[in-house]
């Protein structure tokens, strides 16, 4: 998979663009992994948006967050959107826009609801290190479909 080409003349730095290797979405045990010549990626969801979502709260875009996060949130990726896998996960996978005038326009990959992220530092075949507890958590394949917005909003 090549890179995005609307994405790839607008690099800044510090906002990595996804690898330009990547295949497909596959299993690594009882995770969701993005398939590479090199070996799986594994694939993170930013827990928060569950309670935003359940909550009614509007969910921020990484270039909305305070100045001195911003670095820590470049450093998960959007997945793009992959050809279809060979043997597709269990779950429900699906595209999602995004703002065409942000800094990453290229399509989203979902799944059950959950934008998927890569971390920048992880690398292929090697252990997984993007899991922050109770901010981003790597998608599990028994992964819980996320509620929609057309869920009415409510507090806990």
């Amino acid at each position: 998979m090549t890179r995005p080409p609307h994405a790839t003349g607008s690099r800044r730095l510090g906002q990595p663009l996804p690898p330009a290797d990547l295949l497909h979405l596959g299993t690594d045990g009882p995770h969701l992994s993005v398939h590479t010549p090199r070996g799986p990626l594994a694939l993170y969801r930013f827990t928060p948006l569950q309670m935003a979502l359940l909550t009614g709260d509007i969910i921020l875009t990484a270039a909305q967050w305070p100045e001195h996060l911003k670095a820590f949130l470049y450093q998960y990726v959007p997945l793009p959107v992959l050809p279809p896998a060979p043997h597709p996960p269990p779950g429900l996978v699906y595209a999602q826009a995004r703002d065409p005038h942000g800094l990453r326009t290229w399509d989203h990959t979902t799944y059950q609801g959950w934008p998927l992220y890569l971390y920048a530092h992880d690398h292929p075949g090697q252990p997984p290190g993007g899991e922050v507890p109770h901010l981003f958590s790597r998608v599990r394949l028994d992964q819980a479909q996320l509620p929609g917005p057309h869920h009415r909003a409510h507090g806990p």
